[in-house]
């Protein structure tokens, strides 16, 4: 017995088996062509366009492996790189003034952190179900 799931209609199907020698005249293989078409037509512009992405990003990350690689030959020293015994006093009084503003920035997200955690409710469970109060 032969066993089909009628594709592409039923109707090609019952011809294929009823009419042997009578040539199918479906149209519904063009129109699976041309889906076929576009849809590859659009994969290939999507890969294309990722494509052109990478090539973005691997010219982004040359220019900055090699501004470090330049910052590194130059030797560079950031402030927060002197070592404390080699300053005179006008540059340990800037240092003092850029610490106490990284303290600062640091303190402020700090609160911030404790401010969200404390707008929890006080009755909230964590999932192991203690209670807050508990940790």
């Amino acid at each position: 017995k032969p066993f089909s799931f009628g594709c592409p209609s039923i109707e090609s199907v019952s011809n294929r088996f009823l009419c042997k020698n009578r040539p199918i005249n479906d149209n519904t293989n063009a129109l699976i062509e041309a889906y076929r078409m576009v849809r590859t037509n659009k994969l290939v512009q999507h890969y294309n366009e990722v494509r052109s992405q990478m090539d973005a990003i691997k010219r982004k990350k040359k220019v900055l492996v090699s501004a470090q690689q330049e910052s590194e030959t130059n030797n560079t020293n950031h402030w927060w790189k002197t070592p404390i015994h080699q300053c005179n006093p006008r540059e340990l009084d800037e240092l003092y003034s850029r610490i106490s503003e990284l303290a600062h920035l640091c303190h402020i997200a700090w609160c911030k952190k404790i401010a969200n955690a404390s707008s929890m409710s006080a009755s909230t469970y964590f999932g192991n179900g203690h209670h807050p109060q508990e940790f």
